[in-house]
């Protein structure tokens, strides 16, 4: 198994772990920086970090909105769903977890592109190398 698909699966990981051990005491939007910076310290592509995120964050949201959900005998999501024109419970678990999977994606390609604005890379004098060189005349 390659380096990026380990970090993924890590990355993955700790978003859900480090998000359930942290939801009591962040607000709702703590899994924002949570995967910032995992995606930080476990560097991946960028498709990669926001699959990450996103898988990370539908899992903890949608987990954890069923549990909710299933404490109260579904009772709470029924009312819920009726302000939403008659949605379902199912549908507004899965609208739950896809909110927290969209905002686990977009703090985990934060964590990731701060990450890249830090590093500085190699080739960025290229056309100032070629012109010295004489092949740009």
């Amino acid at each position: 198994m390659g380096l990026m698909m380990k970090n993924f699966l890590i990355s993955t990981v700790l978003i859900f772990v480090l998000g359930n051990l942290c939801h009591f005491g962040l607000p709702w939007w703590g899994i924002v920086p949570i995967a910032a910076v995992v995606a930080w310290f476990f560097p991946t592509s960028g498709t990669l970090s926001f699959l990450a995120g996103l898988l990370g964050g539908a899992l903890l949201w949608g987990i954890n909105a069923f549990w909710l959900d299933q404490a109260n005998s579904s009772m709470f999501s029924a009312k819920i769903g009726q302000v939403f024109q008659g949605l379902s419970s199912a549908n507004l678990l899965y609208a739950t977890s896809f909110l927290g999977g969209l905002l686990g994606a977009f703090g985990a390609l934060t964590g990731k592109l701060a990450r890249d604005l830090q590093s500085i890379p190699q080739q960025r004098d290229y056309y100032v190398r070629r012109r010295k060189s004489g092949k740009y005349r």
